[in-house]
Parts: C-alpha cells; sequence; structure tokens
C-alpha cells in the first residue's frame, strides 16, 4: 500500500459538489473545525491503477488541490495544483505517468454527507519503450466521496483516449483506487 497526498482535496472534493444541476442551491463542505475544511493531505489504499489495452498499470500518486468556491449559489470547486503518479515509488513494468495537465475537480452532493467528484482538463500521459497514450477528462465522473470520520474517495472512472499510439486502442482506459483523506476530521457534503 503507497500514501497518496492530497494537500487541499478540498477542491476536489469542493469542486463536484454544486456542478450537478443547473441553478442548484447551495453545496458546501465541512467539516470538525466549523469551518470550510482545508484538506492537508490524504493517504491512499493500495495502488492508483490505470488500465489500458497495452497493460495495467499500478503507481503511488500525490494530488493537491484547493477548494476555490462552494456555499451559497456556487459550486464545490477548485483546480488540481498537483497531480503525480509514480512518486516517490516508480510505476510497475517502467511505465513513466505524467500528467501534462493537472485540471479542476467538482464535488456534487449525493445525500448522507457524501458526493460525486468530477474532473475536467486533466490530461495524463503513460509512456514506455517509445509508446505514448495520453488521457483526458472533460467533466468526466472520477468517483466517490464518502463521509465520515475520516473520508474516503474511492476512485472508479473510465478516462477518454485523447492522443497516442495506436497500439493505445481508442477507448477510455480504467483509472481505479481508494484513497483516504488525512485530515480534516468527519468531512461532509451537503446542499
Amino acid at each position: 500500500m503507497r500514501n497518496l497526498r492530497i494537500a487541499g482535496v478540498l477542491a476536489l472534493v469542493a469542486a463536484a459538489a454544486l456542478v450537478q444541476a443547473a441553478g442548484a442551491g447551495a453545496t458546501r463542505i465541512t467539516s470538525d473545525s466549523g469551518t470550510t475544511p482545508t484538506i492537508s493531505g490524504m493517504e491512499k489504499f493500495g495502488h492508483i491503477v490505470l488500465d489500458n489495452p497495452i497493460a495495467k498499470i499500478e503507481c503511488t500518486s500525490n494530488l493537491l488541490a484547493n477548494v476555490e468556491s462552494h456555499g451559497t449559489g456556487v459550486t464545490v470547486k477548485g483546480k488540481v495544483t498537483l497531480l503525480q503518479f509514480g512518486s516517490p515509488t516508480p510505476c510497475t513494468n517502467s511505465w513513466h505517468v505524467t500528467v501534462i495537465s493537472g485540471g479542476s475537480l467538482e464535488i456534487h452532493a449525493i445525500g448522507g454527507g457524501n458526493g460525486t467528484v468530477t474532473s475536467s482538463g486533466a490530461t495524463i500521459e503513460a509512456t514506455r519503450l517509445g509508446i505514448t497514450c495520453r488521457y483526458a477528462t472533460s467533466g468526466t465522473d472520477i468517483g466517490t466521496l464518502t463521509a465520515g470520520i475520516f473520508g474516503e474517495i474511492d476512485i472508479s472512472a473510465a478516462i477518454p483516449f485523447h492522443s497516442g499510439s495506436f497500439l493505445c486502442g481508442s477507448g477510455a482506459t480504467t483509472w481505479t483506487g481508494q484513497y483516504a483523506l488525512s485530515g480534516p476530521t468527519n468531512v461532509s457534503v451537503d446542499s
């Protein structure tokens, strides 16, 4: 199992919460602190996995995002300022995974303090032995934030093919993994 660091994953959680419907009411993210939580880190259970037609790539990963908006009349969202794969430990089978753009995240409340996490504008490139596969998000549902003492984000996404070798296929690659928020406690997404 590897650690996934997300300092300020609130942008991820906060970003997706309000986009669920145009003209929808407020979506906010809360924690034990009583204020908008600034998530200092995130721990990952196991590897993050990118599974494309060529290979199953398992990586450690780091993510940093800042919540830029949430509350009355706005969407919970923010920009991803850091997204890494293969750090500190390299990805499996000599694959090198680079993030061209981290994009932004949004969180949509789905009840019970939980939220659907959406990514837009992220471009991820996987390279090995001269083969390059690029994938990009555009309003892509990447998983679910589960509220709790230590919230979790379960990643289960199909990231559309963007460009690269014909060996990559033309379909989406799957992105899976489980992340545990390292703070604050009792994160909740509410509308």
